[in-house]
């Protein structure tokens, strides 16, 4: 029996197919299968963070290259000594950066979805790259809503600011800028 148990799954995907009229999709092999189940997770991860106005990793080539952004920040301001100005204009960046993240957000999963309907739809090529274009463009302005808020929030920052940002977060000296 203890055999035989491994090779069941096997025979699972023709137990399916004699109780449907329509073919089954091809099983995938548990391998595949785990795969796909993380590929959707981050998908809806992202997803989820564009919905709440979150980076989602949009601006780490700015964080890593001396550029803060505004939310950590201010989950480290304590350990940076912001002052109350800095933190007022921090907070600011960070509203700003929100509302718009937001109202662009929502554009970007309206087009993914309008985009998804029109593979449903079987629509011609052109009409699906110009969907697919503009659904890009709609993420290249998002992004960049939160690359512009890390440009904004290194100008608020001292030197001595900067570098003990980047020591926290990254565990090393900051990088020459």
């Amino acid at each position: 029996m203890k055999r035989i148990l491994p090779f069941a799954f096997l025979l699972l995907p023709f137990a399916l197919l004699s109780q449907h009229e329509h073919p089954a999709p091809a099983p995938q092999p548990p391998a595949a299968q785990s795969a796909e189940a993380g590929h959707h997770a981050c998908l809806d991860q992202e997803r989820a963070a564009i919905a709440n106005g979150e980076g989602f990793g949009m601006a780490l080539a700015a964080d890593r290259s001396g550029y803060p952004g505004p939310k950590h920040i201010l989950e480290l301001k304590a350990e940076l000594k912001l002052t109350r100005e800095q933190e007022a204009a921090i907070e600011k960046i960070r509203a700003e950066m929100k509302e718009k993240a937001l109202a662009r957000g929502r554009e970007v999963l309206l087009a993914e979805e309008r985009l998804e309907e029109l593979f449903r739809q079987q629509r011609s090529e052109p009409e699906l790259r110009e969907e697919a274009f503009r659904a890009a463009s709609l993420r290249v302005e998002l992004r960049w809503t939160h690359l512009a808020a890390h440009l904004a929030a290194r100008k608020v920052l001292n030197a001595g600011q900067l570098a003990a940002y980047h020591r926290l977060r990254y565990g090393a000296a900051q990088h020459a800028h």
